[in-house]
């Protein structure tokens, strides 16, 4: 399994996620990572309507994606998820990430503007230092195209 690109966008997969970064990374599945939406058939139902045609999507766990990401097989994956938690949940059970791109987690209040799609709090601050630590380059870019910074250089 290579995992082409990871991305955190609290919206998951939408007509940006959908279109320009599958074809940007030439990925062949999406698989979402949410506790939550795993159960909720609603949700699968809505993402399963949004992904492009001639890609697949798997819907899973954190628990699951640790065993699935790990696992041999030929597929390009592009990896969303809502919250740096779920990636460091991953990079504790051994899922290997070399960088990772944030682009989507929309102002709540308590959160500090980075760029007009990313607004972080103290917490989330804490966990990204956390995964920087641990080797992973933290990209911010909105799309594929867009110039890239690294996040730690604004935390």
């Amino acid at each position: 399994m290579e995992i082409a690109i990871t991305r955190i966008d609290e919206r998951l997969i939408h007509g940006q996620v959908a279109y320009s970064w599958t074809v940007e990374y030439q990925v062949d599945e999406i698989v979402v990572v949410d506790d939550e939406i795993v159960n909720d058939d609603m949700q699968k139902m809505l993402l399963e309507m949004a992904v492009p045609e001639g890609k697949t999507l798997k819907i899973l766990s954190i628990e699951q994606a640790a065993v699935y990401l790990k696992g041999s097989g030929n597929k390009k994956v592009f990896l969303v998820v809502k919250t740096p938690q779920i990636i460091l949940d991953l990079d504790n059970k051994g899922v290997n990430f070399d960088s990772i791109n944030i682009g989507g987690m929309y102002y709540k209040e308590g959160k500090e503007q980075i760029t007009k799609t990313v607004y972080i709090d103290n917490e989330e601050k804490q966990i990204f230092k956390e995964l920087a630590s641990n080797g992973i380059s933290l990209d911010v870019r909105t799309s594929p195209r867009d110039k890239s910074f690294d996040l730690i250089s604004k935390i």
